[in-house]
């Protein structure tokens, strides 16, 4: 059974049961609360909820709704529901702000909304942690070549934390030889260390996670409401930590210290945000050998081949002189292969000569330069580096050498292609969402104005959609509508756009439309592939049939809203006129 954290706004007790009765036998179990002003819903937000559910309020506006989810920096998916007579069109909705407006007679689209939007919403917050991650771990690698003292940077490094991850506190403490974790630094509710006697050694205060970390040599992670937790569970209720963290400092099995975490929520330290933070512990172990200067760059060489970052040095012309062990994990070449060349070992053809030739007029003039390169692999693969170059100067003040720094972007970069095409296609079909749609018939008017050319819409409505997900279940339902997809696409052109507003709901986007009697022929061929039956699990079959709505630009309007909005009334009269049929708007009795 799946966990549903639901938080209802201006919603009625009446509607309330229904949607959850809705999803419990969707086998959801739903944990809710209900919020009908202002005030209930800013206390709500202070817990975790994967969607907002709002209805029809004066008070409750989606405008009110979105500004307190901003005021509080939250991403949690606001779905509108339609229950009065005059339901607010979706493009506005979206416009506002939610992310999916949908009318409680078509309870069947909620769950799948929901789940698309929960989605979406993960995605975005890896995007989110994996930007600040990688902005953090360019900085810490600045602070680091300039030269700051241990104490400053140690600070710096806990302040940043915490102000970018949102943090109650973070600090850093070094392994004693008496058994004790003495704090180096610290951030946020430091108070919370005072005469706190953190150990790692084998009694009651070394059970704790800075302690099982340091002496396991590996992150631990644990809630308030642990057994292990006892010791400091009121000091932590007190400054309201939920959840920690511990993450072990050293370089290989020599554990020195480790890097501690606390957050006011009880899910912040999952698998992937432990993966992200661990990256961190490695520029605090750097910090700890108390790197002073440049010249100590050598010195560093065996704290740095641990770092999750690649960097090398070349000389003034371009030559590899020292590399990390990361270069070689990125590039897939060995130290001896990369050592003595020149970077264009990795160019992957994908950049412009102008791109290298800006790069290197901007560092031979003692300029820094940053920026997003793809390379490419030893075994010929691509992958994307934000890389930094930095100048280095002997004694005399004269350039000699250039410090790359690269952080591996590929998996942001894909997150970033995931969002995007998740924000314009629809999930299951993988058609153009209403989004995508709008912006495509919007290009084909522009054209058509300019070539003085006709287009149609159509809006397609499945006639007994609704029986075949009652008897066969959703995951047929589901198979069924990717069928549906797929028949539509074949019917139309190239150039001609198939989308899924949702549900059991289609548009067609006819570009260059001749006459009435060429839209008709699309029209038929819909009709006639629609109806042919259907293969379900097993050896089961099903049978749909389409009510098609037809609008053409210019005569029955010259904006999308117009367009869609009349084809879907002429789907509606085909509907009522006894289904498996087509209809343009103009036919309208």
């Amino acid at each position: 059974m799946n966990e549903l954290r639901v938080l209802f706004a201006a919603i009625s007790v009446g509607n309330m049961a229904k949607i959850i009765g809705h999803l419990q036998a969707e086998d959801c179990e739903v944990h809710y609360e209900q919020a009908s002003d202002e005030v209930t819903l800013d206390g709500h937000l202070q817990q975790n909820w994967d969607v907002l559910l709002l209805g029809s309020s004066a008070e409750l506006t989606i405008e009110t709704v979105v500004y307190a989810l901003r005021c509080r920096t939250l991403d949690i998916p606001l779905i509108v529901l339609n229950d009065g007579m005059e339901p607010l069109p979706l493009a506005e909705a979206m416009r506002l702000g939610a992310q999916d407006c949908i009318a409680l007679d078509q309870m069947e689209r909620l769950l799948p909304s929901m789940q698309r939007e929960m989605v979406s919403a993960i995605l975005r917050s890896n995007l989110r942690e994996q930007v600040v991650a990688d902005y953090l771990m360019q900085e810490i690698d600045q602070l680091i070549l300039r030269g700051y003292d241990m104490r400053s940077l140690n600070e710096r490094i806990c302040r940043r934390m915490a102000e970018l991850f949102d943090l109650k506190l973070v600090w850093i403490g070094a392994r004693m030889e008496d058994g004790r974790v003495e704090p180096l630094a610290s951030a946020g509710e430091s108070a919370y260390l005072e005469g706190i006697g953190v150990r790692w050694d084998d009694t009651p205060q070394g059970q704790g996670i800075t302690g099982r970390s340091i002496r396991g040599n590996k992150a631990e992670t644990m809630s308030l409401d642990s057994p292990r937790f006892a010791l400091w569970r009121e000091r932590a209720e007190r400054y309201g930590m939920r959840s920690a963290l511990a993450m072990p400092l050293g370089i290989k099995n020599e554990v020195a210290g480790a890097l501690v975490m606390y957050s006011a929520h009880e899910n912040t330290f999952d698998k992937l945000t432990i993966s992200r933070l661990s990256a961190f512990a490695g520029r605090v172990t750097v910090a700890m050998l108390g790197a002073q200067e440049q010249q100590e760059l050598r010195l560093m060489q065996a704290a740095m081949n641990n770092a999750a970052n690649a960097m090398f040095i070349t000389r003034r012309d371009g030559v590899i002189e020292w590399m990390n062990e990361a270069l070689s994990r990125y590039s897939g070449y060995t130290t001896d292969e990369i050592t003595g060349s020149n970077p264009r070992i990795f160019n992957s053809g994908e950049h412009q000569p102008s791109f290298w030739s800006e790069m290197w007029t901007t560092v031979l003039d003692g300029n820094h330069w940053r920026g997003e390169i793809v390379n490419r692999s030893r075994t010929g693969g691509l992958y994307t580096v934000a890389q930094s170059i930095s100048p280095l100067y002997d004694g005399k003040g004269e350039l000699t050498h250039f410090l790359a720094v690269q952080q591996d972007i590929s998996e942001k970069k894909r997150l970033e292609e995931e969002i995007h095409y998740l924000a314009y296609h629809d999930s299951l079909t993988h058609l153009p969402n209403r989004m995508l749609f709008r912006d495509r018939v919007q290009q084909a008017i522009a054209q058509a104005q300019r070539t003085q050319t006709k287009l149609a819409v159509m809006f397609i409505d499945l006639d007994g959609f609704k029986a075949v997900n009652d008897l066969h279940g959703h995951n047929n339902g589901d198979c069924l509508l990717e069928s549906v997809a797929e028949r539509i696409r074949v019917c139309v052109r190239s150039g001609d756009t198939v989308a899924r507003l949702g549900g059991d709901e289609f548009t067609v986007l006819l570009r260059d439309v001749k006459d009435r009697e060429s839209i008709r022929g699309v029209a038929k061929k819909l009709l006639d592939i629609a109806v042919q039956p259907y293969a379900l699990d097993g050896e089961a079959e099903a049978t749909v049939s389409f009510s098609i709505g037809i609008s053409i630009y210019p005569e029955d309007g010259k904006n999308f809203d117009a367009l869609l909005s009349r084809a879907d009334q002429a789907m509606y009269k085909a509907k009522q006129g006894g289904k498996n049929r087509h209809l343009f708007c103009s036919e309208q009795t």
